[in-house]
């Protein structure tokens, strides 16, 4: 979900504050296997504040188009990384999804993580899972292995499970995962990806989806 956090926890231990983001341009915006962008191309805008005492928090801006109107999904996340004398690193963070056009849909996670040089987990808790009466869990997995020539193979698998509760319509997990093929060039980075998902788990009106499975290539500046 938060790619940027993902990646202080990566780096987590790191002695100054540092200031960072990206500009990025999706030939589709998929949000857990799922298209938020109805399978068309998007920007996106995300900047990050990663404090010396281990502290980070940050914006992401991501345009979105949901039953053919436009708009912008703003998800604000906060928390703290550390690293241990493993190597392996810890986080815990919480962040907030925000649609302006339907605050119907806003909500609010919690999350906590693990990871190494090369791979990283994450378990994710949301109370009301796009604004329905539904409490979640999500766990992730991502990873990467560097091949020759400066280009990386990377892997995402994910699960959303539904907490039952009373008064709850039944709802079936969702899984989703990617497979791609990553390359960086100094400050820009490109991915193309194959990005699938099953059916099932409970959705906003607004959390659609244009196909089970697609092709997803984007490319993006860091600063």
């Amino acid at each position: 979900m938060i790619a940027t956090a993902g990646a202080v926890l990566l780096c987590a231990g790191t002695a100054t504050a540092q200031v960072g983001g990206n500009i990025a341009l999706l030939s589709d915006y998929r949000f857990r296997g799922v298209s938020m962008s109805d399978g068309h191309p998007v920007p996106q805008l995300t900047l990050n504040y990663d404090d010396p005492d281990s502290w980070y928090w940050g914006v992401q801006a991501s345009g979105v188009n949901l039953h053919e109107r436009g708009g912008t999904q703003w998800i604000a996340y906060a928390g703290m990384a550390r690293r241990l004398a493993s190597g392996w690193s810890w986080e815990a963070g919480a962040s907030r999804s925000v649609l302006p056009r339907d605050h119907g849909s806003d909500y609010g996670e919690w999350y906590a993580g693990l990871a190494a040089e090369r791979i990283g987990f994450r378990l994710y808790f949301s109370p009301h899972y796009f604004g329905r009466d539904t409490r979640t869990l999500y766990a992730e997995m991502n990873g990467f292995y560097p091949l020759p020539g400066g280009f990386k193979l990377v892997a995402h698998i994910g699960v959303l499970r539904p907490l039952p509760h009373a008064g709850m319509e039944a709802a079936s997990v969702r899984r989703d995962g990617s497979l791609g093929l990553a390359a960086a060039l100094g400050d820009w980075n490109a991915q193309l990806a194959w990005v699938a998902s099953s059916g099932g788990a409970p959705r906003s009106v607004h959390y659609v989806e244009a196909a089970s499975r697609a092709v997803v290539l984007s490319a993006a500046y860091s600063f």
